[in-house]
């Protein structure tokens, strides 16, 4: 059997969840499951010229039954004439029997096995967080929901959403959690925590916010809870992520919030743009709680990798969130800004607490692991062709 996989998102540019998500799947599946070929489609910007060039995004995935399967076709070219005149199809391009997509809509095709994976319903649920360009890519999910034979979610919160939302047999649904690289996502040493303090110019004690700066992640509520709180026990607050150039409400938020701030309280906050993984695991390991009170997630995988460096984690009592965080995370209501500020307070103060979370986070996260997503993957991919 032949199974492509979508492998898009995966591209190296300021990859995030779903990205690091499809890159997992394709360095595991294969060698979770070594009696099917994998292959790895993704577009090249560069068009023609990668012609010339013989690398490939998947070289590191070194098993005999993954094929790296590039297209010379420029993303923008591609896009417009996927969503105008439903071609080029994925099967003029690669022999497949199963056709994977990670990342919500798959490429044109007229395969009749198609899984796809749904990792929330934030763009319906909660419209105004999402752009117009969003809403509209993702108003190809409907046709795609109903010709897929399968469906995974990341949650059982997400298979709720979505069986409440989409017209779709619930025995196609299957929920398929998240993972986290426990090699990578470890408490760092101090010396690279140090070095990425020195590189962002944290200074003392800092909070640490991880996600883009997009409206869903309530940026502007974690800021106000930041300023609430008194003067001598706050410390600085560290947002990493980028603002999405598809979003730009997420920023215009943030800095709306931040131009409320007195200039003391603005000092104290560093924005760090998008981080590298190795930063990413630094910065974590170094804070005092990951803030992430989002207004929706479908899994929340912050949650678990802040969990995996031994930092507590005060996060949402909504949507997928407490699902995810079992009892590891300290959970208030992401519309009350009061609220987040004493939880925030309540974490800078009570050190039993912070002890105690760390335990229970190190615990949880052991509890996710990309093989386990992998092997759930496999099992699904096979009844598809099935």
């Amino acid at each position: 059997m032949r199974i492509a996989i979508d492998a898009r998102s995966a591209i190296p540019q300021s990859r995030t969840g779903i990205g690091y998500y499809t890159w997992h799947l394709v360095d595991l599946l294969p060698r979770m499951d070594p009696e099917t070929t994998y292959i790895a489609w993704y577009l090249d910007v560069r068009g023609a010229l990668a012609f010339k060039d013989r690398r490939r995004l998947f070289d590191h995935v070194d098993v005999p039954n993954l094929i790296d399967r590039r297209t010379p076709i420029p993303a923008r070219w591609f896009e417009r004439l996927s969503s105008r005149f439903d071609v080029p199809r994925l099967e003029w391009m690669c022999r497949f029997d199963v056709l994977f997509a990670p990342n919500f809509v798959p490429p044109p095709t007229r395969k009749r096995s198609l899984v796809l994976t749904v990792h929330d319903l934030a763009y319906k649920l909660f419209p105004h967080t999402a752009p117009l360009a969003t809403r509209a890519w993702l108003s190809r999910l409907d046709a795609a929901l109903a010709r897929a034979s399968r469906v995974i979610v990341v949650s059982e919160q997400s298979r709720h959403d979505l069986l409440d939302t989409y017209r779709v047999e619930p025995e196609r649904v299957s929920v398929v959690p998240l993972g986290v690289d426990t090699d990578l996502f470890t408490p760092a040493p101090p010396r690279a925590i140090d070095s990425v303090r020195r590189r962002y110019g944290i200074e003392g004690p800092y909070l640490m916010s991880l996600g883009a700066l997009e409206p869903r992640k309530n940026l502007p509520a974690t800021i106000r809870a930041f300023a609430s709180l008194p003067e001598d026990l706050r410390p600085a607050l560290v947002l990493v992520g980028s603002a999405s150039p598809w979003n730009r409400e997420g920023w215009d938020l943030v800095r709306s919030a931040l131009d409320e701030l007195s200039t003391p309280v603005r000092k104290r906050i560093v924005l760090t743009g998008y981080v590298p993984e190795a930063e990413k695991v630094a910065l974590l390991s170094g804070a005092e709680a990951l803030v992430y009170p989002s207004l929706y997630e479908g899994f929340g995988l912050p949650v678990i990798e802040a969990m995996a460096c031994g930092t507590p984690v005060l996060t949402s009592n909504t949507s997928a969130l407490p699902e995810t965080a079992g009892n590891a995370a300290l959970l208030v209501d992401p519309k009350d800004a009061e609220a987040i500020g004493e939880g925030l307070q309540r974490l800078l103060t009570d050190r039993s607490l912070r002890r105690a979370m760390r335990d229970a986070g190190t615990a949880r996260a052991s509890a996710f692991t990309w093989e386990a997503t992998a092997r759930q993957t496999a099992d699904i991919l096979r009844e598809a062709k099935a």
